[in-house]
């Protein structure tokens, strides 16, 4: 099966993901840079990020598969590296990190990650042994 691919903030995803399963989307790209409610609010213009969580969860329940897209900045949200992490452990996401500081920081952090053999464009992509998600880091 082909893959179709939306990109979205995740705002509305839990009003649209029945639509989009029946329109031949296959895959969801979810541009969040936290999961701190507080942090979330003060750099979304003060959006809330219980939409963001409502409307991955319900994409997920629709069958659709989801890649977290996620730009980290040192003394915002670099803090959070291992709870995107703890995501793929639990959750069959993509995590894919931005290119936005140096990877060698992050990796530091996440020891016992293995490369993944495959094609994934522009992204190098690992995991951990025992993670049901995936780690990627996307080529500037």
């Amino acid at each position: 099966m082909e893959e179709r691919r939306i990109v979205t903030d995740g705002q509305d995803l839990a009003e649209k993901a029945e639509e989009y399963v029946k329109a031949g989307v296959t895959d969801v790209t979810v541009v969040v840079n936290t999961f701190n409610y507080t942090r979330y609010k003060e750099s979304n213009d003060g959006k809330e990020l219980q939409p963001v969580i409502d409307g991955i969860n319900k994409a997920v329940g629709a069958g659709l598969k989801i890649r977290l897209e996620v730009g980290l900045k040192e003394g915002f949200n670099d803090d959070e590296i291992l709870d995107f992490l703890q995501l793929t452990l639990m959750h069959k996401y993509d995590i894919i990190f931005l290119p936005t500081i140096d990877y060698e920081i992050i990796k530091e952090k996440m020891p016992l990650l293995r490369k993944v053999d495959g094609d994934f464009g522009d992204i190098d992509m690992y995991k951990y042994a025992i993670a049901r998600g995936r780690i990627g880091f996307k080529m500037a």
